[in-house]
């Protein structure tokens, strides 16, 4: 997988950036989500490129959460988010050829 420079979530285009020694004040993040900037930040530092597409799922994931107004905080959103990004991240790898059709990519058609 790739990591784009932007993803639209809700409507709305987030960049995604690799921000070096990511933290939330007190502890190191391997990414997050700035609804107010419009950003993803993906930290470089502490995972390799396959970690990175996972923290991308998770925190397009999150995202989607934030936008669709859903609450699930209480039910434990970093456990139900992780384990989702994960099954995409997986299904996609897996099954991008049956899924999208991908024809105009290999005949060099846009």
């Amino acid at each position: 997988m790739k990591i784009p420079d932007t993803v639209r979530i809700g409507g709305v285009d987030y960049s995604v950036i690799e921000t070096e020694h990511l933290n939330d004040g007190s502890n190191v993040c391997y990414g997050r989500i700035d609804y107010q900037k419009s950003i993803i930040e993906l930290n470089p530092d502490n995972q390799d490129h396959l970690k990175k597409c996972l923290t991308l799922w998770r925190e397009i994931i999150h995202g989607i959460i934030e936008h669709a107004n859903m609450n699930i905080r209480e039910r434990n959103e970093e456990g139900t988010v992780d384990s989702i990004a994960k099954g995409i991240h997986q299904v996609l790898q897996d099954n991008v050829r049956n899924l999208f059709d991908l024809r105009g990519e290999q005949d060099g058609d846009p």
